[in-house]
């Protein structure tokens, strides 16, 4: 069962520097033109290998405990999840340091609240690449997956990420139900998506489980000038006794684009 995750990018510019500072309201660069802001916007779009669990086991301020360190390097992104399954809490963040059992990113970005973490279905995954390889579905599993986003915009009134598929989660003729209840449900052949912006106006991706569809639907709407804005979405995947075997798969396009 497998789901592809295409990157949606508006054009960008950027003059050559010699040295860079970023924060959440500014990025800062020296060297030739090195007062001028050239770059319109900077999208990141990055995935959750679900193939790599850590058993997370504690979480103080920006830093969580984990079972290895191993393979996650600083510069990268992560998710830590409390409770994996269809109502987990999680968070994005990039990390700043990594410790013998540690890691710890510059700050979590949630979706209202924060994980609280003691180490009971409690993980981290690295954030990478545009793929993501969900795993087997049963009625009696369901999967789930982070796509996250990381956006800089030379923009007053800040940014909006629209998000659309290229058709139903299929394999040959089968696919999977879009969820139509507001909540994906194990043991029922749904398939859906929620976003961690939760204050959404025109799309219901803020307040439950919502279908994807070929039209592109906000994801997230941020109103004022944002640097190195971070959020995600989560999908969401489960079937019923009587879903057809096969191996599943779409693709997911988002754009993002300054609001002016």
């Amino acid at each position: 069962w497998k789901m592809c995750v295409r990157r949606g990018y508006v054009l960008s510019l950027e003059a050559a520097v010699g040295g860079r500072g970023t924060s959440t309201s500014y990025i800062a660069d020296q060297g030739y033109r090195g007062g001028i802001f050239d770059q319109v916007i900077s999208f990141t779009v990055i995935a959750q290998d679900v193939s790599d669990s850590r058993t997370a086991t504690a979480l103080s301020g920006t830093t969580v405990t984990i079972s290895y360190v191993s393979g996650i390097s600083v510069g990268d992104y992560v998710v830590v999840i409390q409770d994996l399954g269809l109502n987990q809490v999680s968070a994005i963040g990039k990390v700043a340091s990594v410790g013998a059992l540690t890691l710890t990113v510059d700050s979590w970005a949630n979706a209202g609240s924060a994980p609280v973490i003691d180490g009971s279905s409690d993980y981290v995954y690295p954030l990478s690449g545009a793929t993501v390889a969900i795993g087997e579905l049963s009625p009696s599993s369901f999967r789930t997956a982070i796509v996250a986003f990381d956006v800089s915009v030379d923009s007053a009134n800040g940014y909006t990420i629209q998000m659309a598929d290229d058709g139903n989660f299929r394999s040959g003729l089968s696919d999977i139900n879009d969820v139509t209840d507001g909540a994906v449900t194990e043991g029922v052949e749904e398939y859906g998506v929620k976003s961690s912006d939760t204050s959404l106006a025109s799309t219901t991706f803020d307040t439950s489980d919502t279908a994807v569809t070929t039209t592109f639907q906000d994801v997230v709407t941020v109103g004022f000038l944002s640097m190195n804005s971070r959020s995600f979405v989560t999908i969401k995947a489960t079937i019923a006794s009587g879903s057809t075997s096969g191996t599943y798969a779409h693709a997911l396009s988002f754009i993002a684009s300054g609001n002016y």
